[in-house]
């Protein structure tokens, strides 16, 4: 869960970064630095504009079709761990909170192969949904549904992103082929009401015994994740990029 949000965050991030670099818009709102295509200052350039766009995340732009960051809300969130441990989960109408506090860590974007490395920091991230789940934890079988409630700290996303120019119309457009990430969450505590049919005592001793090994959920869940985010975020960045010529989304200074 705090994965998928951290990618669908991350995809967020970057279409307005697209739209910072240059000519998406008519008429450039004020609360947008342009950047341009210029080595020397992009990378600090793209820090200034994250700052400056800050407030804006937080309440949603819709003329960049960004959806507002508190609450961020996460439709469906599927997780299954295959053979690793039992754990098949899904998440449903998660309302995640938190997310405008985040700290960008570094960014790198190389103008020569249109490379993007990055990594993002969430501090603390908290989450209260619906879910489904059919889990064992030790020789413990926990199947149920009901509220989820949960906190993560130091959640870092860092996501490396590769493309290449194709032509249409007689002009150059970026494609992002291919794009790597690699999450992790510090820790978390989450909370799943109506195990056992509502049975508290057995409910509370089920959520001791899934924070315990919550380690193994993490280990578990994060390869199926991270490929999901993958794809989620190329498809995103993909939308944007194939609408605007290069010249348009980073002009030349």
């Amino acid at each position: 869960m705090v994965k998928m949000f951290t990618s669908k965050f991350v995809s967020s991030l970057f279409m307005v970064l697209c739209a910072i670099s240059g000519g998406s818009l008519k008429q450039i709102p004020d609360y947008i630095e342009v950047c341009k295509r210029d080595q020397s200052t992009i990378n600090e350039c793209v820090l200034k504009s994250i700052e400056k766009i800050r407030p804006k995340l937080a309440e949603g732009i819709p003329e960049l079709q960004v959806p507002t960051i508190e609450p961020f809300v996460i439709p469906q969130i599927v997780v299954d761990s295959g053979n690793v441990v039992q754990f098949v989960a899904i998440g449903q109408d998660v309302k995640v909170s938190g997310a405008s506090n985040f700290t960008i860590k570094n960014i790198d974007v190389d103008l020569d192969t249109f490379t993007i490395r990055g990594r993002v920091r969430f501090p603390r991230l908290h989450f209260d949904g619906r879910y489904t789940l059919d889990a064992r934890v030790l020789v413990l079988p926990l199947k149920g549904q009901g509220n989820i409630l949960a906190d993560a700290v130091k959640c870092d996303a860092e996501i490396v992103i590769k493309s290449k120019f194709i032509e249409k119309d007689g002009q150059d457009y970026i494609q992002f082929d291919k794009l790597n990430m690699d999450i992790t969450v510090r820790d978390y505590r989450v909370k799943l009401d109506g195990l056992f049919n509502g049975d508290k005592t057995l409910g509370d001793a089920a959520n001791e015994a899934i924070n315990q090994n919550r380690g193994e959920f993490l280990k578990a869940s994060k390869p199926y994740v991270e490929k999901t985010a993958s794809k989620i975020l190329l498809e995103t960045a993909n939308k944007i990029a194939s609408t605007f010529p290069i010249d348009d989304l980073l002009p030349n200074p």
